[in-house]
């Protein structure tokens, strides 16, 4: 079997929806390839995101909650900052994902569920398409002028065709889905320090009608700790015992997000990578979703100006990478450089600078959250939180200023 198209998508996650729909919209004959039975399963994520990013994206409201209590906890400290409502929320993650593939559908794309890539079609230099294996475990291929690798954190397509090695350092993430109908659904916690999750954290998400996310995030091989088992520590915190009571896991998900600045190089001769494929997630925090999203359509929308120029060589879909570092370039630099930093911290180093985060203002936790660095967000927490710049943050923050 041999199927000839525009514009092929591997991967059916957030990346991959976003590129097929913006490629489908151009007119793209565009077709999607996921290897798991349906979009949005297994789940790989925690779904932390921002109502503003979903409603642009069109994301209907009924896929995320709204949360607008944060605290943060280390072993020997606490410090809780309100947040403006309607600004940060979870997400739905299996409702967004099968939104997303029916946004892409409904543009013209073609969806193929439970087919996976395992080769490379190549002519001359030259991504030309995948070799599949299809439902019924017959193999085939798919052509396509424009291939995107959207196969997240193992880079299938783009290590074999030779765009960079696969990572070596990675976020392992563990998470139980409660319903936990004593826990309070607007108020979120992060868990900072090596008590909970050593080089990561932990983080505590409502998203609704009595669910929660509880999950621990480590990052390998910077330790080789088990992440499930800091999962279990962190549900039996003593200060957790009355929301959680009742509680039980409904799911239980794990996921690897790539810890790595973004990669050199997103495209090549008929390839663009998008998403988790080419580091385009935050690794301060390990958010993903969002930035995926992003990457995506922007790849969608280079794909089907290539198809419709008849160009889809090296240069001309290097304005996909040009086009992403001058929006994220820098975002990505410096919240892989702070990130970087902050990991080794001790139990100790926790406990002196979480409780700075009361004296900065709701507008410079969001934008730090949200990774918008500019040099007016730095020098106002330098001067409202001087405590904070005195014991080593300053050096820091001097230093992510410097990479503007």
């Amino acid at each position: 079997m041999v199927r000839e198209c525009d514009v092929l998508v591997v991967g059916g996650g957030p990346a991959g929806l976003m590129a097929a729909r913006a490629a489908a919209q151009s007119g793209a004959d565009t077709v999607v390839i996921e290897r798991h039975n349906e979009i949005g399963y297994p789940v790989h994520t925690s779904g932390g995101s921002w109502i503003q990013d979903m409603r642009d994206f069109g994301v209907p409201e009924h896929l995320f909650h709204p949360v607008d209590g944060c605290t943060f906890i280390t072993p020997g400290a606490q410090a809780t900052t309100q947040l403006p409502p309607n600004v940060a929320c979870v997400l739905d993650i299996r409702g967004l994902y099968q939104h997303l593939a029916e946004r892409a559908v409904h543009e013209g794309a073609t969806l193929l569920v439970r087919h996976s890539a395992d080769s490379v079609i190549f002519d001359q230099d030259a991504v030309a398409g995948v070799g599949v294996k299809d439902h019924t475990g017959q193999r085939g291929e798919i052509r396509a002028k424009v291939t995107i690798d959207a196969t997240g954190h193992s880079r299938r397509i783009a290590v074999r065709a030779g765009l960079g090695e696969g990572f070596h350092r990675h976020a392992f993430g563990a998470e139980y889905d409660l319903y936990a109908p004593n826990y309070p659904q607007n108020h979120t916690y992060f868990l900072m320090g090596n008590t909970f999750a050593p080089t990561g954290y932990g983080w505590i998400f409502p998203r609704g009608a009595g669910r929660v996310r509880v999950g621990v995030g480590v990052i390998q091989p910077d330790t080789k700790v088990d992440a499930r088992k800091y999962l279990e520590t962190v549900m039996g915190l003593d200060q957790f015992a009355d929301v959680f009571k009742g509680a039980s896991p409904i799911e239980y998900h794990t996921g690897l997000f790539p810890v790595s600045p973004p990669l050199k190089e997103f495209s090549k001769a008929g390839l663009l990578a998008v998403g988790d494929v080419s580091a385009h997630g935050s690794s301060l925090l390990g958010e993903g979703i969002r930035f995926a999203m992003h990457s995506g359509r922007l790849a969608g929308e280079v794909a089907g100006e290539a198809v419709s120029t008849g160009d889809s060589g090296a240069s001309f879909l290097a304005q996909y990478d040009k086009r992403w570092r001058a929006q994220w370039g820098k975002t990505m630099d410096i919240s892989y450089y702070i990130g970087d930093k902050i990991i080794g911290f001790t139990d100790d180093q926790w406990d002196r600078r979480i409780p700075m985060i009361e004296k900065m203002s709701p507008e410079q936790v969001i934008a730090l959250l949200r990774c918008e660095f500019d040099a007016k967000l730095f020098r106002s927490i330098m001067l409202r939180a001087p405590r904070l710049a005195a014991r080593g943050g300053k050096r820091l923050l001097q230093m992510a200023l410097d990479r503007l």
